[in-house]
């Protein structure tokens, strides 16, 4: 019982944020322009800074792991591939097709990696998990390019994505975060608590934008699709890579960025990413909406279990 109640003070925070979100936008505290001009800026300034000061407070030394990495790059890559071969198999519609593929590998990891991980370990142990988010992210983003355009007339930049990924802000905070951390640098008092102050606004306010930018209004159409992906996403693809993960030998810090990861509900942005590559918006929006309301429950399950285990 004890762990169940961890794993629920660890999820539930969350959405009460996104509650908090959808509620400023139906009482017309906050509209759609508002919240996007916000989204903007956390994706191009907060997040950039919260990643930067988990990398510069940790011990990285100590804690990156370059085989929990590559695991991880490893992981992604593979559920990719798998359902890039499987979903053509029982889906004939392009359009659902890559957006489906997209809904299976790409988890909202930022906006749901790092608070559940500040809820389950110490501040000491967050270097890896941002590392991780930095990696894993911009991955995500060409595989969801990669996703969507071999199912419609769009054609792949190579060059364009790698420019895009250098230009990352996340991949950037973090970087810059490595560097001062290995550098032996150190922030001034004052701009150090300024930071660090900033840091600790960013979850709450990406959560409650991200609830603001919800759309319900697709969810009557939800079809087969849509329950075929969600339970892909929630429960097929974790439970087979967190087994993985634990006879790999991961564990704690190492291993509950990797619940996140592999359990976490799809990314806000492939419904954008949808809209503008050929797929089927709708269907994507369905996705985002319903692995973010059912991961509060598929989540609180994974942690209690491997809290169960004494494996985080």
């Amino acid at each position: 019982m004890q762990n169940f109640s961890i794993a629920l003070n660890a999820v539930m925070p969350l959405l009460l944020y996104m509650l908090i979100g959808q509620g400023l936008l139906r009482a017309n505290l906050l509209d759609g322009t508002t919240y996007q001009k916000l989204n903007n800026a956390i994706f191009r300034f907060f997040l950039p800074i919260n990643l930067l000061m988990n990398v510069y407070e940790a011990d990285v030394r100590s804690t990156f792991r370059v085989d929990v990495l590559l695991f991880a790059v490893g992981l992604t890559l593979s559920v990719f591939l798998l359902f890039a071969i499987f979903i053509p198999r029982i889906e004939k519609d392009n359009a659902k097709r890559g957006v489906m593929l997209q809904g299976t590998f790409r988890s909202n990891f930022v906006l749901f990696g790092l608070p559940i991980a500040t809820s389950l370990l110490s501040e000491s142990q967050l270097g890896m998990t941002s590392i991780l988010i930095a990696v894993i992210v911009p991955l995500n983003n060409v595989l969801s390019v990669v996703a969507l355009s071999i199912y419609s007339d769009h054609k792949i930049q190579p060059v364009r994505i790698l420019l895009d990924i250098l230009k990352n802000p996340m991949f950037l905070g973090t970087i810059i975060g490595i560097l001062i951390s290995f550098s032996g640098l150190k922030f001034p008092l004052f701009l150090d608590d300024t930071l660090s102050g900033i840091r600790g606004l960013v979850t709450p306010l990406a959560l409650i934008v991200m609830g603001g930018t919800f759309r319900f209004d697709a969810l009557k159409n939800a079809r087969i699709q849509l329950a075929i992906t969600v339970f892909f996403k929630l429960v097929l693809i974790p439970i087979i890579g967190l087994t993985l993960a634990v006879f790999y030998g991961l564990t704690g810090e190492n291993l509950v960025p990797m619940m996140t990861l592999l359990g976490g509900p799809t990314a806000v942005s492939s419904y954008t990413m949808a809209q503008q590559m050929g797929g089927d918006p709708d269907l994507a929006s369905q996705i985002v909406v319903f692995t973010t309301i059912f991961s509060m429950f598929s989540l609180v399950v994974f942690i209690t279990v491997l809290k169960s285990l004494f494996l985080i």
